[in-house]
């Protein structure tokens, strides 16, 4: 896990009032009265679940152009910042969703682990262009603003690589078994400083002891994958 610093306070502030005045644009995620909700077409949700789906095509090429407007600023510095951290360039390719916001109000917001823990694998919902190296891949959340308690993730000293011998060694059948034997590690979250990992370790979005009335979780979420000398990013 690496921190890398994007944002000003001032910046994450900024970025906050303008997702906010997108409030219809947002997607709502759950059972009503919804508190979750996405700004942007997320994979895990859209596609991940059916690869056959067009929704998340169609939301990905509607949803473009209105973030692009918005927050192209922060998608250049977003490259720019990821670049020059990566040693290699990167870009947002046309057909993909660009990185979009999840945004937990108060009454989402976990107060216990009952966020799922997992492994980042919707990439393998694409079908990527050659040159493309599956065993390069990042996923970075860029926290906007948090809880006054906080926010973070969790993280286990377990891999995928290592998820997968153990299944088909016997010993696990689910990614949760995993606990058993990994420690866990839990990683707070800066407004304004990206978390970046591989997306490869097993993790989750960890609860906070407490939450006030006009808290929110607002994040800035995105994936990467390598190809042909430079990075893909989506989501």
């Amino acid at each position: 896990m690496e921190s890398v610093p994007v944002l000003t306070g001032e910046q994450s502030a900024t970025v906050r009032d303008a997702v906010h005045d997108l409030r219809d644009h947002w997607l709502p995620r759950g059972p009503e009265p919804t508190a979750f909700f996405t700004l942007g077409p997320p994979s895990y949700l859209d596609l991940a679940q059916d690869p056959r789906a067009g929704e998340y095509r169609a939301r990905a090429r509607a949803a473009r152009p209105v973030l692009w407007e918005r927050f192209g600023w922060l998608y250049e510095r977003l490259a720019e910042v990821l670049g020059e951290h990566l040693g290699s360039p990167v870009c947002y390719p046309e057909d993909l969703a660009l990185p979009g916001f999840h945004v937990w109000l108060a009454a989402a917001v976990f107060t216990k682990p009952r966020a799922p823990i997992h492994f980042d694998l919707q990439y393998r919902a694409f079908d990527w262009p050659p040159g493309t190296d599956l065993e390069r891949l990042l996923s970075f959340t860029l926290p906007i603003r948090l809880p006054v308690a906080g926010g973070g993730l969790n993280v286990w000293d377990a891999t995928y690589e290592q998820f997968q011998l153990a299944r088909r060694r016997g010993w696990v059948e689910g990614a949760t078994d995993l606990l058993r034997f990994h420690t866990r590690t839990y990683v707070p979250y800066t407004v304004g400083t990206m978390a970046v990992h591989s997306g490869h370790i097993l993790h989750q979005v960890a609860p906070v002891g407490q939450v006030e009335p006009d808290d929110e979780r607002l994040t800035l979420q995105g994936h990467g994958v390598w190809c042909d000398g430079r990075w893909l990013l989506y989501w």
